[in-house]
């Protein structure tokens, strides 16, 4: 029984209801899944395969062409490029950089956009339109700016190039995931604060017990895109971290290690499946949350 905009019952007569109409609508769902399967396989293939060239001999990894099948697993590959290039020294400086940006971006944007969505201060406008307007400019065009400006502050050079490249990513992953924040804010009924007000809570309460607890969907967005922004960043970290052996990120020590010798493609793609295996697990866990974060916003409810 389908229903009408009022709320009542609308009959569909049987005629409507024939073989020809049912065989259609059966073809069409399975050309969707045949399109959805075709698509996942599109997107898996590349990740199986560097997978199977993780396992392969250097002569199997060209021998292979597109196949995944792998006859003589290598797993030594993942043991070579874990002691060559450094790689539990670049995980951890990787897991303190991306945990000290997540925490900062989620805990600076969440208050900014509660600010922007809650109170209405004089220029508001022109503060949105100026973070807007942001968005227009390439972060490759800052890099040299935001380089001279940690220079001058002594951030460039040793260990405290750390803090350079947390400070420049944290502010590059501001301006999306405010945005972002500001529809799920508008979402709450203004009357919820109004209550919570009366009831003696303070502004600053009102966030951190209302407000930051019923914008889970959206935070959990946030934390996936930071996450995989800055777990896999190189152009940043590439300005700081490359000439500082014992301070480089994950994906500079594999480049590294590329550079320093021959390139073994099977080496590689052994680095390259330890570097995606924690984002894929992140997914995992977040994945119910991801696409309600970026849609529940959408809408003024």
């Amino acid at each position: 029984m389908a229903k009408s905009l009022n709320g009542d019952r609308l009959i569909i007569p049987k005629s409507f209801d024939t073989p020809q109409r049912r065989f259609i609508g059966l073809l069409w769902a399975m050309l969707r899944y045949l399109l959805l399967i075709a698509y996942a396989v599109v997107c898996l293939y590349p990740f199986a395969w560097m997978v199977a060239t993780s396992l392969r001999t250097a002569r199997g990894t060209f021998k292979s062409g597109f196949s995944l099948w792998v006859s003589d697993p290598q797993w030594s590959n993942y043991t070579d490029i874990w002691n060559a290039a450094n790689i539990p020294r670049a995980i951890a400086n990787t897991v303190l950089i991306t945990a000290v940006c997540m925490f900062f971006t989620i805990l600076t944007t969440s208050m900014t956009a509660y600010s922007l969505s809650r109170s209405d201060f004089p220029g508001r406008k022109f503060v949105l339109v100026a973070l807007l307007t942001t968005l227009l400019v390439p972060g490759e065009m800052l890099v040299i700016p935001t380089y001279y400006v940690n220079r001058t502050f002594g951030l460039v050079g040793d260990g405290r190039a750390l803090i350079a490249v947390i400070l420049v990513m944290t502010a590059g992953a501001q301006v999306f995931n405010i945005y972002l924040l500001l529809g799920h804010f508008a979402t709450i009924p203004r009357d919820l604060f109004d209550s919570a007000e009366i009831d003696g809570e303070s502004y600053v309460g009102a966030y951190w017990r209302i407000a930051f607890p019923l914008i889970r969907p959206a935070l959990a967005t946030i934390t996936l895109l930071t996450f995989m922004g800055i777990w896999n960043a190189y152009l940043i970290p590439l300005v700081y971290l490359a000439p500082l052996e014992n301070f480089q990120t994950l994906t500079i020590a594999l480049i590294q290690y590329s550079k320093r010798f021959q390139t073994l493609y099977h080496i590689m793609a052994a680095g390259g499946v330890i570097a995606v295996v924690p984002i894929m697990i992140l997914f995992v866990f977040l994945q119910r949350y991801f696409i309600r974060g970026l849609t529940e916003g959408a809408t003024k409810g």
